[in-house]
């Protein structure tokens, strides 16, 4: 148990039971107090996903790309926390935690480096920065609430200070692994979540990874992972009032432009159009959300593949 971490002892044999299940997984479900003064509470993971394994894979799969890297392969056991008492703490919007990664309170990965689990309440749309700093160098995952790594960042900051920025995509409990990027460190750091206003319903907010298409209506986001385990936003860039496109790596490299098209007056039947096209062959999601109805389409171009036209003539029957 890591110093400053109250143990929470459950005597109701449901929660027992539940527990039991998490952490045969390799899941903790022992969340504590954000030094936030307002606490969100701690993680539910649903179908017993295992956290560990998860992020551990992505962390090796990023390693694994890196020249002269290798890897010492690991025993199961290092898909638990030491102890058995893996944790998921929560913590809030505006709140910065010290803690420490530990040996014997902190979950090791597939590297031997040293993990501590967190999760936040998350709304769509809703910008999200994580900032982790140390004496020694950092590493930051992002995972969605179906425990997907959708972001990753090595000390982009400076300073062994890794940083995430990211609108989330949906809503739900989220989660944030702080971790050592060499193996077999361990000491102090501090974790600091910053939360933006999340858009009212009904609304498109133009920002720096979301496009407004066709009036304002229709809300456009991009997500791209590539075959080296680099994940993260599309920039939007607005062309016109139906038109924009994303970059994923530079600003100069336009990776994916979208349209979308008010063909309500059409006789063949009303439709709002969706017309894409992408000149990259990495994973790339596209969502668009009409906002006025709350009807999403998400489009997928899958890894190592080039990207293929959409002509989707008929995306959206909300007309007018």
């Amino acid at each position: 148990m890591k110093t400053g971490r109250p143990k929470l002892r459950f005597t109701n044999p449901v929660v027992r039971s539940f527990l039991s299940a998490l952490l045969a997984a390799g899941v903790g479900a022992n969340g504590v107090a954000a030094a936030a003064e307002k606490v969100a509470p701690s993680a539910k993971v649903s179908g017993n996903v295992s956290l560990v394994p998860i992020v551990g894979a992505a962390k090796a799969e990023f390693l694994r790309n890196l020249p002269g890297r290798v890897l010492t392969p690991q025993s199961p056991a290092h898909h638990e926390c030491p102890g058995g008492t893996p944790h998921v703490q929560g913590v809030a919007c505006g709140s910065t935690t010290n803690d420490q990664l530990t040996t014997d309170g902190s979950c090791p990965l597939q590297d031997n480096s040293y993990a501590d689990f967190y999760s936040f309440s998350g709304t769509s749309g809703q910008s999200v920065t994580i900032t982790m700093s140390a004496s020694y160098d950092t590493f930051l995952f992002l995972l969605d609430p179906s425990a997907t790594t959708v972001a990753t960042d090595h000390a982009s900051a400076g300073n062994f200070t890794s940083r995430i920025t990211f609108t989330l995509t949906s809503t739900g409990t989220w989660f944030i692994v702080a971790n050592s990027f060499n193996p077999n460190v361990v000491g102090a750091y501090s974790l600091n979540l910053t939360c933006g206003s999340a858009p009212p319903p009904g609304a498109c907010t133009t920002d720096a990874t979301t496009l407004c298409l066709n009036n304002n209506r229709f809300q456009v986001r991009a997500t791209f992972a590539t075959g080296d385990g680099q994940t993260g936003n599309g920039m939007a860039v607005t062309e016109t009032v139906d038109t924009g496109l994303f970059w994923f790596f530079s600003a100069s490299n336009s990776e994916v432009i979208i349209k979308v098209v008010n063909a309500c007056s059409f006789a063949g039947g009303p439709r709002y159009w969706v017309f894409a096209g992408g000149l990259t062959n990495v994973q790339v999601v596209l969502t668009v959300t009409d906002t006025q109805s709350g009807v999403t389409k998400t489009y997928t171009n899958p890894q190592g593949t080039a990207f293929a036209p959409i002509q989707d003539t008929n995306a959206f029957a909300t007309c007018p």
